[in-house]
């Protein structure tokens, strides 16, 4: 039986260090792993609401209120 998360279980994290160019994305959003499918991403891992992604940091840009930063 799959239980309905709450708005702050839907969780994503990034996880990404010097050492490696991928970063390793964990999500229980919906939203984000269909966002991360549609840009051609598919998860190296999955289970009931749950997916995991490793992407190029090249790929990854962090947006915030005053600019845009380039990630790699």
């Amino acid at each position: 039986m799959i239980m309905a998360l709450s708005e702050a279980e839907k969780e994503t994290v990034i996880q990404f260090d010097e050492s490696t160019n991928h970063a390793k994305v964990y999500t229980a959003s919906w939203a984000v792993a269909r966002t991360l499918k549609k840009a051609g991403f598919q998860p190296t891992r999955n289970s009931e609401g749950a997916w995991w992604f490793e992407i190029p940091i090249e790929a990854m840009t962090i947006q915030g209120s005053k600019q845009t930063a380039k990630i790699g």
